[in-house]
């Protein structure tokens, strides 16, 4: 039997991501009739079809999405082999992918990478926005190195360290009673109120929801694909809701129509790093987040609004 070579796993991995052969191709630097020719010769190396050809695409067949998953482990085993016997693992060079859930990504990464890029100046940057459990995925088979997203994380393949503890905000529309309450008010107030929360797949609505349920609340059936969306129908006189700390300096800016306030109660979230634990990189990753710690707990968490 001959076996496949890494290329074309590289190539199988790019079509699948791609869709279309012609993508793909351009994305790896070839022309499509050679790619196209490297994704025959796998298929007859690995015995079937790994893909459909459509009229404008491709789709992988059941043999296929298994192949393109073990294909995306060995790659990332590889880079990794290739990562440990290099630089070294307490450099980052090359190639680093880091990944940020949305309710972090616009807060914190202004803060992050700045640290990275210089303690690191071999590293190419690239930034994705997933939510928690597309990042996860894509930590796991190594379309992400490192990733910033709330803890804990479930798995014991994966390894992290705690940047800074989050607290919620309760934000209600600017003149809205609440908005004048002297001190922190108490999570219990959340029963006697409309709490609008984010979509399915945003792990703030789980953490959200917890809080609900301690204050025995029932959140609205109205809900926002984005952050900027929720604080907007906020404002807009919609209800109220639960937002980070780290989000209120932009959210929660003069004129942009709500107030926050504190909770008495610890609520809170925890945010950190978190990457594959047979990473040869953990040792950079540690450090790096000891480096952003102090960095990520001075950005602001809250304006005058939320003063107590």
């Amino acid at each position: 039997m001959t076996w496949p070579t890494l290329q074309q796993l590289a190539y199988l991995v790019a079509l699948a991501d791609a869709g279309h052969f012609g993508r793909a191709a351009a994305a790896s630097h070839v022309s499509q009739p050679a790619l196209s020719a490297q994704i025959r010769e796998l298929e007859r190396r690995l015995g079937g079809p790994l893909v459909e050809r459509l009229p404008r695409g491709i789709r992988c067949t059941p043999a296929g999405d298994a192949a393109v998953a073990r294909a995306r482990r060995i790659l990332r085993e590889v880079a990794d082999l290739v990562e440990e016997a290099g630089a070294g693992a307490g450099e980052l060079a090359g190639p680093v992918a880091l990944g940020a859930i949305p309710t972090v990504a616009p807060y914190l990464l202004g803060a992050l990478v700045p640290i990275l890029t210089s303690r690191f100046p071999a590293a190419e940057l690239r930034l994705e926005e997933l939510r928690t459990a597309e990042l996860l995925v894509h930590l796991r088979d190594g379309r992400v190195d490192l990733a910033l997203c709330a803890l804990p994380v479930d798995g014991d393949d994966l390894r992290t360290a705690e940047l800074v503890h989050d607290p919620f905000l309760l934000a209600v529309p600017e003149g809205h009673a609440l908005s004048r309450a002297r001190g922190p008010v108490s999570v219990g107030v959340l029963a006697e109120q409309r709490v609008l929360l984010l979509d399915d797949g945003h792990c703030l609505r789980d953490q959200a929801l917890t809080v609900c349920e301690r204050a025995a609340a029932t959140p609205a059936d109205a809900r926002a694909t984005s952050l900027p969306t929720l604080v907007q129908m906020v404002a807009a006189g919609g209800g109220v809701t639960l937002l980070p700390a780290t989000a209120a300096a932009v959210e929660a800016r003069p004129g942009n129509g709500i107030a926050v306030r504190p909770f008495r109660e610890p609520v809170a979230r925890t945010i950190g790093f978190a990457w594959r634990g047979s990473s040869p990189r953990g040792t950079a990753y540690e450090e790096l987040a000891r480096l952003a710690r102090p960095r990520v707990r001075a950005v602001p968490t809250r304006n005058d609004r939320a003063a107590s």
